[in-house]
């Protein structure tokens, strides 16, 4: 059986189409979480599917954390973004044991700027992006007893943290969602990235107006600024970073929202 899980928060009406069109399949535990303004308007019971409703302030991500619990232990599609009958078949026929959407990149120089961002990102943080995108994804059985139990189980699908797997990316028609930020975190990430150049510039700066400058106080002032440089360059990384995988540390739902 596979577990599909569809967060809906926006395109109300084309994920309805997209849960009936696989509703009557006998081989599926869908499970739908609709935020209460949705649900005033569209019903989404319907066969084969657990709805559960949340607030209007509660995130898509938040939600598929709060699936986790009612994973089967089997295959897990994800749709974080409407599919097609079609779409869901081809995704979850494939061999390999992860399937993510094509990515829409159609220029070559922007995949290779791409390929090498992604190498940076692996060199620095040890971790991986998935080749392709995860708007739609899907795990094979042999990893459902896995989901069941990982932490942090949106983050866990939204990056390529899954080594000795066989991976694949195929076509979908919906253009791919886009991450949910952490807008605190990533401003943050700019202050203090920025912060760092000015200490940097305005200390190498007022040390060669007020003081003489020898050939020590000179090695101490480049050796300054270069870290400054470093901490700033790795801060704009983790910005860039979080900015295409989204919201890392999600919270849990609390009762009654």
């Amino acid at each position: 059986m596979i577990n599909v899980l569809v967060p809906v928060t926006e395109n109300a009406e084309e994920f309805w189409t997209s849960v009936k069109s696989i509703c009557d399949d006998v081989n599926v535990q869908i499970i739908i979480g609709v935020k209460d303004g949705i649900a005033r308007q569209y019903d989404f019971n319907i066969p084969n599917a657990i709805v559960k409703e949340y607030g209007d302030n509660v995130t898509r991500e938040e939600m598929l954390n709060d699936f986790q619990s009612l994973l089967l232990g089997e295959g897990v599609f994800i749709a974080r973004k409407p599919f097609t009958k079609d779409e869901f078949a081809n995704f979850t026929s494939q061999k390999e044991q992860i399937v993510v959407c094509k990515s829409k990149d159609k220029n070559k120089f922007v995949s290779f700027v791409k390929r090498i961002w992604r190498n940076v990102v692996k060199f620095i943080f040890g971790v991986k992006f998935f080749e392709g995108d995860p708007s739609l994804i899907y795990f094979n059985e042999d990893l459902g007893g896995v989901l069941t139990n990982v932490n942090n189980f949106s983050y866990s699908t939204r990056i390529d943290r899954w080594r000795a797997t066989t991976k694949t990316a195929v076509e979908s028609s919906y253009p791919n969602v886009k991450p949910e930020q952490d807008k605190a975190l990533n401003i943050k990430l700019i202050i203090f990235a920025i912060l760092a150049l000015v200490i940097g510039a305005v200390t190498t700066t007022l040390v060669c107006i007020f003081a003489k400058v020898t050939i020590v106080i000179g090695l101490l002032l480049a050796c300054l600024d270069i870290i400054c440089l470093s901490i700033s360059v790795l801060l704009f990384i983790a910005l860039t970073f979080n900015m295409q995988v989204g919201h890392k540390n999600i919270n849990n739902i609390k009762k009654g929202e």
